[in-house]
């Protein structure tokens, strides 16, 4: 069945997901690995919608005769987009995926019910339910007082507990970190019964807990805002020791263990980078503090190896190390791999090995074998978002891993496969903030920057290995690069929150004269423009000011426009008609500047209309009339300006549901087209001479952050770590 691409298209993805049996082949393998991969995504879409996933998610896995195929099972006489898929880069790209789901709650734990592993979440009224993470079904638990919070989950007695938080707030409903008192609350998984006495702390949310075994009762212990470990018996409700402090700020992780047959409270805080060691019940430190992190911890797991108490630590200067809890020595050298800081981490026994699951920022999770310090196998992909908690399963008999991400996504991956068995490329790598293509020695090229500050040049045909340019101290800005040519030379400008504007020469790769110092100003917008024979670079800055270069030169000319606007400039165009340039500035305070370049003054008053500040600014000529389009992030839908008038062009253009990231003018058929991309996972395109929408937005697995046009009618799209070029299709018109 799995070779009936047109079946997939058309049908309930969670029917498939449910009715697919096992694949026969590997034409059959692929499509499910494909399918499963984006179903989340395919059950928002209607049938061209998912024809477009599943044909950019084979481009992704480096499958193009299957992306192919995909593409062509759009229903017959449905309108398509603009483009089709060319190639696609697959970093995020997984085989090894099981399947793809998200919770609904506000507040969501992993645990194991029935044997079973859960995410439990708790609805706005108190609703907790249960979301299997292997086969998807929901399971209504029990009712707990309205606005609850999932705490955790914890083994004790022979029970699974999930801990509930009850916070109490004032009239306006607020929280304040050192107000509200909070009432912790037992409840039996299986059962939905309250389990024992609930625990009322006065001003000290509790947001982290563990369990242990002491004086044959099972304790629970539990950190909180106000930077305090309190143990407590969940039977009475009672504390049982005097609370212990020690962190600063608020306590970020709880595990606990035994060491020399006593259980201690392992413990990390919000600014510190060491993590404390102490007896349970007593408080007392048990040896000194694990010292070696260079920046605060966020979660800790305990386990045993051959008798021997560790625990692994999972912290912001992105490492995971593993310590000896009986002599406070760090065991083996740091886990290293993850590109951003780790904030969540558990350990499992697997086929005899001890492990460590490890959650980044760099939305990626690894796995580690303790002893040998070792990473087991490809991190696993796919997530769009930090990685909240990881877990460990069986999927008939095989081992599974788990991760929740701070959007509710819940991802299950096979352990013991290989990420890729397709001709995937990985690609840029880390979201790139700007991206542009442009032709070096006959060649198109694309050029990236990220926001690591690396800048590196990519082969347009297939993006496998990156020339390294010069680069910044610091991030690359969003929409901050451009080219330009000079005496034959083309260069690339890009600008960094270093507050430098970098030159190279693309031909060779090296600088091109100084950087373009901005520092005192801080750079915040980049453009470039010929006029007089000259290339001029225009940087708009947090000072709301647009300082002016000759490139040719590498100086200042004429005075630093002030656009009157201190709360910085956001966006900078040009366009030069009849030998006259104007410029076009973006602001902070929501609105639209014209200006006259050569003569530094304003035309006309500051155009009105957006709700949001003015973030990218693209000019055309429209009819033979320069018109400047204009995107407001959080305001989803782009306005066109007549230059000539400071009119608005008709109404705004409708489509986007969430904040635009992105914007590009291009021409395509002889018609001058804006094509814009956002958070909504769309690009979508307009003809400027009739505002009107051209075919249908095309979709994408994850937010869009760049579009950029390229020769012949193409497009070039960034979205997470992807690429993907979208060569132009034969449909072009058509109601959205």
């Amino acid at each position: 069945m799995w070779t009936d691409t047109a079946f997939l298209v058309g049908s309930d993805p969670d029917e498939v997901l449910r009715t697919v049996a096992p694949p026969a082949d590997e034409d059959e393998r692929r499509t499910a690995a494909v399918y499963r991969s984006v179903a989340l995504r395919l059950s928002r879409a209607d049938s061209v919608g998912r024809a477009q996933l599943l044909s950019l998610e084979a481009a992704r896995f480096g499958w193009s005769g299957l992306a192919a195929r995909f593409a062509s099972a759009t229903p017959p006489g449905e309108p398509t987009a603009p483009w089709r898929v060319g190639w696609a880069t697959g970093r995020r790209a997984d085989e090894r995926t099981a399947r793809v789901m998200r919770c609904d709650g506000v507040h969501a734990a992993l645990a194991v019910r029935n044997g079973r592993l859960v995410a439990v979440d708790a609805g706005p009224f108190g609703e907790v339910r249960a979301l299997d993470v292997l086969d998807g079904t929901s399971t209504a638990l029990f009712k707990a007082p309205q606005d609850a919070r999932v705490v955790g989950s914890v083994e004790a007695g022979g029970k699974v507990l999930v801990l509930t938080g009850h916070e109490v707030r004032d009239r306006h409903w607020n929280t304040d970190r050192q107000g509200p008192d909070d009432t912790i609350r037992a409840w039996d998984l299986s059962t939905g019964e309250p389990v024992g006495e609930p625990l009322t702390v006065a001003h000290g949310r509790l947001t982290t807990v563990a369990t242990v075994r002491a004086g044959g009762r099972t304790l629970l212990v539990s950190g909180g805002w106000d930077g305090l470990v309190r143990v407590w018996d969940p039977a009475t409700g009672r504390e049982v020791a005097e609370p212990a402090g020690g962190h600063q700020g608020r306590v970020t992780a709880v595990a606990t263990a035994r060491v020399a047959g006593r259980p201690v409270a392992v413990t990390a805080g919000e600014h510190n980078h060491h993590v404390l060691v102490r007896d349970l019940l007593s408080g007392h430190p048990v040896g000194r503090p694990l010292t070696g992190h260079s920046a605060p911890v966020l979660a800790v797991a305990t386990t045993h190896v051959d008798g021997r108490p560790l625990a692994v630590t999972a912290s912001e200067d992105h490492t995971a190390r593993v310590w000896d809890l009986a002599t406070g020595e760090q065991f083996g050298a740091p886990l290293t791999g993850h590109g951003h800081r780790v904030c969540a981490v558990t350990t499992a026994r697997v086929d005899g090995r001890t492990l460590a699951v490890t959650g980044s920022w760099d939305d990626t999770v690894r796995v580690w074998d303790l002893l040998t310090g070792m990473q087991v196998t490809d991190a696993f992909t796919g997530h769009d978002q930090p990685i909240r908690e990881v877990a460990v399963t069986t999927l008939d008999a095989r081992p599974v891993v788990a991760a929740r991400a701070s959007d509710g996504t819940l991802r299950t991956w096979h352990l013991t496969e290989h990420r890729h068995g397709g001709d995937a490329v990985d690609g840029p790598g880390r979201e790139t903030a700007s991206l542009t293509t442009v032709t070096v020695g006959g060649r198109r090229v694309v050029a990236t920057g990220r926001y690591d500050g690396t800048v590196a040049l990519w082969d347009l045909a297939r993006p496998r290995t990156a020339q390294p340019l010069p680069g910044h101290a610091d991030a690359v800005l969003a929409g901050g690069m451009a080219t330009a040519t000079v005496d034959g030379r083309t260069l690339l400008l890009t600008a960094g929150r270093d507050g430098l504007v970098r030159i190279a020469d693309l031909e060779t790769r090296q600088t091109f004269g100084a950087p373009l110092d901005c520092r005192d100003t801080e750079p915040t917008a980049l453009a470039t423009a010929v006029t007089d024979g000259r290339t001029l670079v225009l940087v708009g800055t947090r000072t709301g000011t647009v300082r002016i270069w000759d490139l040719a030169a590498q100086q200042e000319t004429g005075p630093t426009l002030a656009t009157g606007d201190n709360r910085g400039v956001r966006a900078v165009g040009a366009i030069s008609v009849d030998g006259r340039t104007t410029l076009v500035t973006g602001h902070a305070d929501r609105t639209i500047r014209i200006w006259d370049l050569a003569d530094r003054a304003s035309l006309g008053r500051p155009l009105h209309g957006h709700t949001r500040a003015v973030e990218r600014v693209a000019t055309a000529l429209v009819d033979g009339a320069p018109v400047a389009v204009t995107t407001a992030g959080y305001d989803p839908h782009p306005r066109v300006w007549d230059l000539t008038t400071g009119l608005e062009r008709g109404e705004p253009l409708y489509g986007h549901r969430r904040r635009i990231a992105d914007l590009a003018v291009t021409r395509l058929d002889g018609r001058t087209i804006a094509v814009t991309g956002g958070d909504d996972a769309t690009v979508r395109a307009w003809d400027l001479g009739t505002q009107t929408r051209i075919g249908r937005a095309l979709r994408f697995p994850y937010r869009v952050h760049s579009v950029t046009p390229v020769d012949g009618g193409a497009l070039l799209v960034g979205f997470a770590d992807e690429l993907a070029l979208l060569p132009r299709a034969d449909l072009l018109e058509a109601p959205n």
